[in-house]
């Protein structure tokens, strides 16, 4: 009789959510989701613990690991570009792209990190100014490094961790013509059938993991930073209810939206987000300090770029561990846990280019509009503590998600600027977590669309509800802190399959790709 059990239920798994659902990776992401759901609701005090003890052992076990192997990554990435493989069309030699070049730059920036530029581009630097890596605090030096250290954190880095997925998939997908899975592009090193096995499961289901765990960061970051948004603009409460409420509301919105589609409700958005980035940059740099502003990117800039070579090789940066394992270890395992669902979705969109044009649109265009949407808001709030003498770093790290509305409190046309701004978060939020969302449903469903739209919006739902459910139990279980954690611990067993990936796709280009010269 239980044989008979286990024989129905994944039946009766496929007819809600599709036939296309694989029920092993959809019982494995369970697994690994709800028991953190449930010790959250249940008892919070013991999530933080879990989840701090996770976070300490990734520090301490893997610190130079990281920092290293994402430089790697970015050599990597380089190196492909430029070498003759650089010349290989993402599909097939006649192939064109699918999307015009400004809604792919759109899609795959609002995707990639859009919520976080606008969380991080005004505090950190003065994160830093408080608490230095190095030298005196309290001081424009301090604040100088601060803005350096925002570059690299948010830069060309970043940006190739995102590649490595990404071209790993579209490569395979699109030359080889294997299903948009993580598990195909380690086919070169395991074999089709280990592949399409339990070990190619298990890589699906961690990437999907970490995909889940890595936007759980973002959602709550964006959450905080809106109920600090609403309670500048009304005088509302701004605790952990309203941030939960919030999380509820941004979570029906994008599972909405997730359902209408990429080509629909994504693209849309995505484009939208640029505009009112660029609208915001107008303001800052027309009615902010326009020549500071200009003055603190090139100083960033150029203080990012001669100190490259010594932060990317660098294992313990300016010889402060606690530092370097709270910022940096910390910002390249957010990539590492976002790289499966925003490669997955860069591939999705990335068809019909080549190798050379993938890379360095995807490494080179999103950190440079990042430097600058930095430097004018960034820019904005060093003139104001530094020039005009007025005190913004203290109520800024007594609460960083009103970062921004600290900054714009005091320029003109703050309610309408306010009102952009929180416009602008809602749209990046949306963007990443209908991304993410529709990303993990397709690993669940071996990388194709579940055919019957009902069963096909059942699973997005309850991806969407996971999400949801875990932000808003580590929003109770430690705010920004708990968050952060979720991240870290989802990006372990991701981390080890994107060196994989790297082997496999360098294999394959050289044993199935004639260079081309």
């Amino acid at each position: 009789m239980l044989h008979d059990e286990t024989q129905e239920h994944p039946s009766v798994l496929k007819r809600f959510f599709g036939e296309e659902l694989d029920p092993t990776i959809f019982y494995i992401i369970i697994a690994l989701t709800v028991p953190f759901v449930a010790l959250g609701a249940f008892w919070p005090e013991g999530l933080a613990k879990v989840s701090g003890a996770a976070t300490g052992f990734v520090f301490k076990a893997f610190q130079s690991t990281y920092l290293l192997s994402v430089t790697g990554m970015l050599l990597f990435c380089l190196a492909i570009a430029f070498s003759p493989y650089g010349k290989v069309r993402l599909g097939k030699n006649d192939e064109r792209p699918e999307f015009s070049t400004f809604s792919w730059f759109s899609m795959l920036f609002s995707a990639g990190m859009g919520i976080g530029l606008i969380f991080w581009s005004v505090a950190e630097p003065l994160v830093h100014m408080a608490a230095p890596p190095t030298g005196e605090a309290n001081t424009f030096e301090a604040a100088r490094l601060g803005l350096e250290m925002y570059f690299f954190h948010w830069g060309f880095h970043a940006w190739a961790v995102y590649a490595v997925t990404a071209l790993s998939i579209a490569y395979f997908q699109y030359r080889r013509g294997y299903s948009a899975m993580i598990s195909r592009s380690l086919i070169p090193i395991i074999g089709e059938e280990m592949a399409n096995g339990t070990i190619g499961r298990v890589v699906d289901a961690f990437a999907a993991w970490a995909t889940i765990f890595g936007v759980v960061t973002g959602l709550g970051m964006g959450a905080m930073q809106l109920s600090s948004g609403i309670s500048a603009i009304t005088g509302a409460a701004d605790n952990a209810n309203v941030i939960a409420i919030v999380i509820l509301l941004v979570t029906l919105a994008f599972v909405i939206s997730a359902i209408t589609g990429v080509s629909k409700g994504i693209k849309h958005l995505s484009n939208l987000n640029v505009v009112l980035m660029f609208a915001l940059i107008a303001f800052f740099m027309i009615a902010g300090p326009t020549g500071y502003n200009f003055k603190t990117f090139w100083m960033g800039f150029s203080d990012y770029m001669s100190d490259l070579p010594k932060l990317s090789f660098s294992t313990t940066l300016f010889g402060n561990d606690g530092w370097t394992q709270g910022w940096t270890v910390f910002f390249w395992a957010f990539w590492i846990s976002w790289a499966p669902f925003v490669g997955a979705f860069i591939a999705r969109i990335s068809k019909g280019r080549t190798i050379k044009e993938f890379i360095l649109g995807v490494v080179i265009l999103p950190p440079l509009f990042s430097f600058i949407f930095s430097a004018a808001l960034g820019g904005a709030t060093l003139f104001q503590q530094f020039e005009l003498g007025i005190n913004v770093a203290d109520p800024i790290n007594a609460n960083l998600a009103a970062a921004l509305f600290v900054t714009l409190k005091n320029m003109p046309l703050f309610g309408l600027m306010t009102g952009i701004s929180l416009l602008l978060i809602v749209s990046f939020l949306i963007t990443s977590c209908d991304s993410a969302t529709y990303v993990a449903a397709r690993f669940a469903t071996s990388g194709v669309d579940v055919k019957d739209p009902k069963a096909s919006h059942r699973l997005t739902i309850t991806f969407g509800v996971i999400l949801g459910l875990l932000a808003i139990v580590f929003n109770y279980s430690g705010g920004l802190k708990g968050l952060q954690s979720a991240t870290i611990t989802g990006s372990v067993p991701y981390f080890f399959v994107m060196i994989l990936s790297m082997v496999a796709l360098v294999k394959d280009l050289v044993q199935n790709e004639k260079p081309k010269k």
